[in-house]
């Protein structure tokens, strides 16, 4: 059974999955790590003190590349560090931690001895959020083949406008007015005008989500731009 010393324990020690707690001295040392981690990772808690951590990153990963620079970072005077990490299951399976960092001294003004980390599986927000964020990009680049006029006619398409009363509006004629909303449907790759409609107001609804996700707190970790960046070009 894991001695567990007082600088390892957490304030509260009872996380449940998603989360999970560990700490580790020197760079990456694992001194301890909480219950919940058998149900996050499938890792027996008492195997792992001892171990080093960077044996469960995976390797070739971008969401890696700053381990080192965070392991030698200053987390002195309440300094915190809030990264994702990926790292390999029980079983090999790549996950996606969002792992917020803190140091812990022996005594008030000391040297940092500790670092105690609060991890969490974000791996399906992360693969969410990508397929969204792919999905918003094949609607962004549809719509940047948009000439300014088409875009004024989807504009007021969206509004619920009828032919007519955009081509008043406009000052165009009605067949002016087809002619756009169907280049418009050619652009959007969309057989119909409902569908059109329904992919401007899709892509319109994953502009605003893809920024105000509730369930997205690992967005702002210091590397987020990198899980997502297969969908950028």
């Amino acid at each position: 059974m894991q001695s567990v010393s007082p600088l390892d324990l957490p304030q509260v020690t009872d996380f449940i999955e998603p989360y999970f707690f560990f700490s580790n001295r020197g760079l990456t040392e694992v001194t301890y790590v909480s219950p919940s981690v058998e149900r996050v990772l499938g890792y027996n808690p008492a195997t792992l003190p001892g171990a080093s951590y960077s044996d469960f990153l995976v390797g070739d990963d971008p969401l890696n590349d700053d381990v080192e620079e965070c392991q030698r970072a200053d987390l002195s005077g309440g300094r915190t560090i809030h990264a994702l990490r990926s790292v390999f299951d029980r079983h090999g399976s790549r996950r996606i931690l969002a792992v917020n960092t803190v140091g812990v001294c022996e005594r008030p003004g000391g040297p940092i001895v500790r670092r105690h980390n609060i991890a969490r599986d974000v791996t399906e927000s992360v693969e969410s959020h990508r397929q969204l964020m792919m999905r918003l990009h094949t609607l962004d680049r549809a719509a940047r083949q948009l000439s300014p006029q088409e875009r004024e006619v989807a504009e007021l398409i969206m509004e619920g406008k009828m032919n007519r009363d955009i081509a008043r509006e406009l000052n165009v004629s009605d067949r002016t007015v087809e002619r756009r909303r169907a280049a418009i449907m050619k652009h959007l790759d969309a057989a119909t005008v409902s569908e059109m409609v329904a992919r401007l107001v899709e892509r319109e609804l994953l502009r605003k989500w893809t920024f105000s996700a509730s369930d997205a707190q690992w967005q702002t970790a210091r590397n987020s731009h990198l899980a997502v960046t297969a969908v950028a070009g």
